[in-house]
């Protein structure tokens, strides 16, 4: 184990991110072989050409797709802002869920991750895959500053929202102004569910298994080199931005192992937030 997290190391601070980048994706691909194998006839896109996240591509959304399902409280007609949509990981399971009133949006930076979810995720209800022309030093967009990005959808429309991994590759700047268009979009009593990194006071991080770094405004990184690798924010930082959003936590925060050196249930911490009923 510590032969592999020395490679592992050493391959972050030696190579180019875009290679690490495609290794990873290539080894997760060698990984995925055999559930291809078991399952032919499951679409799943290829990460190291889609750039999706690792484990299995179908168990993983149908396990966030309960979390949203739950801690939303969605409906089959509810109209659902998916932010970094990527290929479709949990459109797959609304597809399945949401009903002819119900409705799908879904915004990304990778028109090869979108094309692979507008081929192949169908249902009852709208899908909707748009590509948001943003920049990103991890992802390779090349577009406008995330700062300016406005989502695709109007003001109140939003019954629930997630995302899923996104808010762990943003800059701080970035992550406060995607938590106000949240609140710009999500109706009254609508609900984000995300997942990140939250650095609580008193964290001793240099043992964990996502050792993050202080990087700037409140905002800690595992390569403050590349931090949009992997970045976190403090607790305080991260509820004053949800509070200058409108927004308030809606359940108490579920911490993930990233921030202990035992691998153990979820990686990432889950947040619940809300938009606050008339």
């Amino acid at each position: 184990m510590g032969a592999a997290n020395a490679v592992k190391t050493w391959t972050h601070q030696t190579l180019p991110r875009p290679l690490v980048n495609f290794l990873w994706n290539l080894a997760s691909d060698a990984r995925d072989l055999p559930a291809r194998w078991r399952t032919p006839g499951a679409p799943r896109p290829w990460r190291v050409w889609h750039n999706v996240g690792g484990g299995d591509f179908h168990q993983i959304g149908q396990a966030y797709f309960s979390w949203f399902q739950s801690s939303a409280r969605l409906e089959p007609s509810a109209h659902v802002l998916d932010m970094g949509c990527g290929a479709g990981r949990i459109a797959f399971r609304l597809a399945e869920y949401l009903n002819a009133q119900g409705r799908y949006t879904g915004f990304d930076l990778s028109e090869r991750a979108l094309r692979f979810a507008r081929q192949h995720v169908q249902g009852e209800a709208e899908f909707d895959f748009v590509r948001a022309d943003v920049q990103s030093r991890e992802y390779g967009g090349e577009g406008g500053k995330a700062t300016n990005y406005r989502f695709p959808v109007g003001p109140a429309s939003i019954d629930a929202a997630l995302a899923i991994s996104l808010f762990s590759h943003l800059l701080p700047e970035d992550a406060a102004a995607y938590l106000m268009e949240a609140g710009r979009v999500l109706k009254p009593g609508g609900r984000l569910c995300l997942t990140g990194f939250i650095v609580e006071p008193g964290m001793k991080l240099s043992d964990a298994i996502l050792a993050l770094q202080p990087f700037r405004d409140g905002a800690w990184a595992a390569d403050p080199r590349e931090p949009e690798r992997a970045i976190g924010y403090e607790r305080a930082v991260f509820e004053g931005w949800v509070s200058e959003a409108g927004l308030q936590c809606a359940e108490p925060l579920e911490p993930g192992h990233w921030s202990t050196p035992v691998q153990a249930g979820e990686f990432q911490d889950r947040i619940v937030l809300q938009k606050p009923p008339l």
